[in-house]
């Protein structure tokens, strides 16, 4: 019986807007935000209200500045206050004059059906020639975060985020590099304290639970590890706030990155931060192959830099995207491992790819 040996036939690169750092905003980039009326409004006995950033949870805002490029929306529900709070984005436009609000939310069964208005700028209007990125922010009370966000003219917009095995979604993930220097436990939680790159102490928390104190129970103190995080519903622990931990990672052996177990394919330059990576296959994989252990990405230290890995609708392409911007200048390395086709046959290679960040960014 032959067997047909899986390799990756082509490579796509899906380019996603840049989120920009500080220093290019402060250098003429203009959010346009439509902001209308701060007054409560009522629409079928659902009051909402239009907020401004600094009206925002610190989590939500975050979670804008890294996706304000994309069309869809992001939500936050503050569990103390059962606050929800909806920021819908238009995505990246040419040039200023874009705008968009919420007209309505009603309330079908218990889901908030959000409709929106998108306003583009008259033929002949004076507008700036930047480009914008033009959002809107609502707070309202709902009973569960059941949300669906829809224009006039029927167009759905996406729940922007990481879809998990579950079918859940998950918005808002980020994560940190950094030193595991202590764990904390509640009757209901367990902290971890990191202290990150730039030597600042950051907790994150899971539940008290059987699963959790197994994950856990080989973490050393003092230990390299990639934290990956969701920007949900913070806990507090001696009155310092902490952020709901997803996954934590030890590093990967060094050696890998160089070693001859694994077959190079075609390295890249120059690569935008935000770079989706998009790679096809020559045979179809099964869904549940495809995951964060079979497919990873490391920094040239062999920290586990935490991404969205996705089986694509043709079952011969894999998609691969950071939860937030790759550091520019740094090296990074793609692991395909050779358990992608279902095998452990430990005869075949998996594959590896190196690419590097663009140094800066260019402004014209």
């Amino acid at each position: 019986m032959i067997r047909k040996k899986l390799i990756p036939i082509c490579i796509a690169l899906a380019v996603c807007a840049v989120s920009m750092p500080i220093s290019v905003k402060g250098a003429g980039i203009i959010t346009d935000t439509n902001y209308v009326s701060q007054q409560p409004q009522i629409y079928d006995n659902i009051k909402f209200e239009v907020i401004t950033d600094n009206s925002a949870p610190e989590a939500l805002t975050k979670v804008i500045d890294t996706y304000k490029g994309t069309e869809g929306f992001v939500y936050y529900l503050d569990s103390t206050s059962n606050n929800l709070y909806v920021a819908v984005m238009s995505g990246e436009k040419p040039t200023g004059g874009y705008s968009i609000k919420v007209d309505s939310v009603k309330d079908a069964d218990g889901k908030a059906n959000i409709l929106v208005k998108e306003t583009n700028p008259d033929k002949n209007a004076l507008v700036n020639q930047m480009v914008t990125y033009p959002y809107t922010i609502i707070k309202t009370q709902v009973s569960s975060p059941n949300v669906s966000v829809k224009n006039s003219s029927g167009k759905v917009y996406d729940l922007i985020g990481d879809k998990k095995g579950d079918g859940n979604l998950i918005i808002g993930s980020s994560f940190i590099l950094g030193q595991l220097k202590n764990i904390y436990k509640t009757n209901d939680f367990i902290f971890l304290e990191i202290q990150n790159e730039n030597n600042e102490s950051e907790l994150f928390y899971v539940n008290n639970n059987d699963e959790w104190k197994n994950k856990i129970k080989d973490l050393k103190l003092n230990s390299n590890v990639s934290v990956q995080y969701a920007l949900g519903t913070p806990q507090k622990y001696n009155e310092k706030s902490a952020f709901p931990l997803s996954k934590i990672n030890l590093p990967v052996d060094i050696n890998c990155l160089k070693d001859k177990n694994w077959q190079d394919l075609k390295s890249y330059s120059n690569v935008s931060q935000n770079k989706q990576w998009t790679i096809c296959f020559n045979q179809q994989l099964k869904e549940e192959n495809v995951n964060d252990l079979n497919v990873y990405v490391t920094d040239s230290n062999g920290n586990i830099i935490p991404t969205a890995v996705r089986l694509l609708e043709d079952k011969k392409s894999i998609s691969i995207t950071p939860y937030k911007p790759y550091e520019l200048g740094k090296n990074y390395y793609i692991f395909i491992t050779n358990k992608i086709n279902g095998t452990d046959n430990s005869a075949l290679k998996g594959f590896r790819m190196n690419f590097q960040i663009m140094d800066s960014f260019i402004i014209k």
